[in-house]
């Protein structure tokens, strides 16, 4: 070996002695208690760099990953209070307009709406047990708890060809304050039709703009039962097919939002 390269073999293990001592010596400061949680996570940092790591990327801070939680409860109504709805229902069929999308988007939807002033006795009574439901549906969400501005609800009415492309329920100015969104499944029974699947997806959140991953879960809209979700993530109802074409044969839901108050 020449003199140089001996030299430069010497300087190598010199440094690589030096980098164990100062490996150790840092080891040592991150147990020191003393030192605030800023100290401990700068030294952290430094080990991973003089073992040749780097510290995992993070992510933008414009991004955000929610996953497609659902929580569902069956039999959330008395089967009395179930019939009541439908009822309803069927009895304000000429009070039902089309739906309608927030930058009203021609063929996204299709569907009609009953809304709640047309109903207001139920619309309390619904409330009501929504709210009382809430804390255990955000436990379950994972949610962090926050104050109920309002309670939002409308009657929907899906038949035959009805459908609703992918969307969040909370991607406006109009609808930022959303923050979970409840869909009550009620029909004739037995089921008199088919498909009305929600298939809700993994959604990030890029620049102000939310886009489906590619996992998701198909939702069955089961008499009776109730879907709570992060209104945040993307979602759709596939498309209903109901061949007698009759209104009271249809797919229908008690569905909105519960809103949070500006502050939080």
């Amino acid at each position: 070996m020449s003199d140089r390269g001996q030299m430069l073999s010497q300087k190598s293990d010199r440094l690589g002695k030096l980098a164990a001592r100062s490996l150790d010596t840092l080891e040592s400061l991150l147990q020191d208690r003393e030192l605030c949680l800023r100290e401990r996570a700068a030294i952290g940092l430094k080990i991973l760099e003089l073992a040749g790591e780097s510290p995992p990327p993070s992510p933008p801070k414009d991004s955000q990953f929610l996953p497609g939680r659902f929580v569902r409860i069956e039999n959330f109504l008395s089967p009395a209070e179930n019939r009541q709805i439908l009822e309803l229902a069927i009895a304000n069929q000429s009070q039902f307009v089309a739906s309608t999308t927030t930058g009203d988007v021609a063929n996204y939807r299709e569907s009609s709406i009953l809304y709640a002033t047309h109903f207001p006795d139920y619309y309390q009574f619904f409330q009501d047990r929504i709210l009382h439901t809430l804390p255990t549906v955000l436990s379950k969400l994972n949610h962090p708890r926050f104050s109920v501005d309002q309670v939002q609800m409308q009657l929907t009415a899906h038949h035959d060809g009805d459908y609703y492309k992918i969307h969040n329920d909370a991607s406006s100015a109009k609808t930022k304050t959303r923050a979970i969104t409840y869909v009550y499944y009620f029909h004739r029974y037995p089921k008199t039709f088919s498909g009305g699947e929600l298939q809700l997806y993994d959604t990030e959140w890029r620049n102000g703009s939310a886009s489906a991953g590619e996992r998701s879960t198909i939702i069955e809209p089961r008499n009776n039962s109730i879907v709570f979700f992060n209104s945040r993530c993307q979602h759709q109802v596939l498309p209903i097919r109901c061949s007698s074409g009759q209104f009271e044969d249809g797919r229908f839901t008690l569905n909105g939002w519960l809103r949070r108050t500006i502050n939080n």
